[in-house]
C-alpha cells in the first residue's frame, strides 16, 4: 500500500510518511474518516493504491489497517484479555498470543499492568492499552483518532519510534496542534474537506490558516512569530533548543 484517498473529502495520504498528521476543530470530519477507513460506515469513497477498498479481501483489510476510536469501549476485564482478544479473532494460536503480547509488554514497559483489571487503570495507561489492542495484529497502517494528547510523553514517544522502527504508518487524528510538529506530513480538514496539505513548515509559515480555524499555532510557533515582531529572530524556529541557542547566542 502506497496511497490512501478518500476522494469525497479531497484527501490523499501518502504512505511513504511514516506518521501522518490530519488536523482539523471538533466536527471537521476526522470521526468520519476514521469510520470509513475501518468500514463502520459507507467507505465508497476510499481508494488504495487507486483501486476502491471494497475490492480488497476483507481479512487482508482487517490485518493491515486498523483504526482506534476515541470512546471509552473495552471488550475484557483485564489487560491480558484485552491485548489478546483481538488475536484470538484472527485465529493465532495460544503460543504466538503469548508472545506477543510479552515482547509488547516488554517494548512499553507494562508488564505490571497485564493481570490488572482496566477500571483501575489511570487514563493514560487505558489509552495505551486500547492502542495496543490492535497495534499487537502488527498492521501496515494504524489509524488513532484524537487520543494521542492522552498519552504520557514517554509512551507517546515509544509509540512514534515502535511506528517508525517497524516500518508502518500511522494517520494520526488530532485537534491539537503541537502534534503537527511531530508529523511527516500534515493534512488540515475542515467541513469534510481537505484545506491545505504538505509538511509541517507548509501548514505553519507565513500567515498559517490554524488560527482562522480556531485552532492554536504549537507554542514554539507562536512564540518565535512574537520574537520576530520584535525584531529578535528572522525566522519560525520548529525546535526548542535551537531556539534556545539562537537567543543564548
Amino acid at each position: 500500500m502506497k496511497i490512501i484517498e478518500v476522494k469525497d473529502m479531497d484527501i490523499k495520504i501518502d504512505l511513504s510518511n511514516p506518521v501522518t498528521c490530519v488536523i482539523g476543530p471538533s466536527n471537521s470530519g476526522k470521526t468520519i474518516l476514521a469510520k470509513r477507513l475501518c468500514n463502520k460506515i459507507d467507505n465508497s469513497s476510499v481508494f488504495i493504491d487507486g483501486e476502491s477498498i471494497a475490492s480488497y479481501d476483507y481479512d487482508f483489510l482487517r490485518r493491515n489497517i486498523v483504526v482506534v476510536l476515541d470512546d471509552n469501549n473495552f471488550i475484557c476485564e483485564t489487560v491480558n484479555d484485552e491485548l489478546s482478544y483481538y488475536l484470538s479473532i484472527l485465529d493465532y494460536n495460544s503460543q504466538e498470543i503469548t508472545k506477543r503480547i510479552d515482547a509488547m509488554a516488554k517494548y512499553f514497559k507494562i508488564k505490571r499492568l497485564l493481570d490488572k483489571n482496566i477500571s483501575d487503570l489511570y487514563l493514560s495507561d487505558k489509552i495505551l492499552v486500547k492502542i495496543l489492542s490492535l497495534l499487537i495484529i502488527d498492521p501496515t497502517i494504524i489509524v488513532i483518532d484524537n487520543i494521542i494528547s492522552y498519552l504520557s510523553i514517554e509512551n507517546r514517544e515509544l509509540l512514534f519510534k515502535y511506528i517508525k522502527s517497524n516500518n508502518k504508518n500511522l494517520i494520526n487524528l488530532t485537534t491539537n496542534p503541537e502534534q503537527v510538529l511531530i508529523s511527516d506530513n500534515v493534512v488540515v480538514i475542515n467541513n469534510f474537506k481537505k484545506v491545505i496539505a504538505g509538511s509541517y513548515e507548509d501548514i505553519l509559515k507565513g500567515n498559517s490558516i490554524l488560527p482562522y480555524m480556531g485552532l492554536k499555532l504549537p507554542f514554539i510557533v507562536d512564540l518565535s512569530n512574537n520574537l520576530i515582531l520584535y525584531n529578535v529572530i528572522d525566522k519560525i524556529y520548529y525546535d526548542y533548543r535551537k531556539l534556545v541557542n539562537k537567543l543564548w547566542k
